[in-house]
């Protein structure tokens, strides 16, 4: 995520007392929760139609990267993005940053699979979803799978 555009998608997360493991920072455990709230919430903002009964997205790959730990006290936000859109997958990146002085703390790349929940199977994404995709994010790279 090096020379990223700036991200519109922002949610600030509740560090939870639960979050937090022996060695007093945010456990590695919780951080795909703190991602999914960021993708949830971009989804909202930009496909609030989509429905995630007959058809939604399901993740095909994850990696998140721990750049620095968060504490208890930490203030941070989840930054989420789509950065490339295919026939039937989208990659979305996220990143964890500290709200005030904007360090990022984590990042993460997710590649989302547009996903028919009847009947079990990949299918294309939306033009629909596409085209909304591309307004908000503008700097969305659309590649043939």
């Amino acid at each position: 995520m090096v020379n990223c555009p700036p991200f519109k998608s922002i949610i600030p997360i509740q560090v939870r007392f639960n979050d937090v493991d022996v060695l007093g920072h945010v456990s590695n455990t919780v951080y795909q929760n703190y991602y999914d709230a960021g993708k949830l919430h971009y989804f909202e903002e930009v496909l609030p139609d989509m429905d995630y009964i007959s058809k939604g997205v399901i993740a095909a790959s994850v990696k998140i990267d721990y750049l620095k730990p968060i504490f208890m006290k930490t203030r941070i936000l989840v930054e989420t993005h789509v950065t490339h859109i295919g026939n039937k997958s989208l990659t979305m990146e996220h990143q964890l940053v500290e709200e005030f002085s904007g360090e990022i703390l984590s990042t993460c790349t997710v590649v989302l699979v547009c996903f028919d929940f009847k009947t079990q199977k990949s299918i294309p994404l939306p033009e629909a979803w596409k085209k909304q995709i591309m307004i908000y994010d503008t700097d969305v790279l659309v590649k043939t799978e």
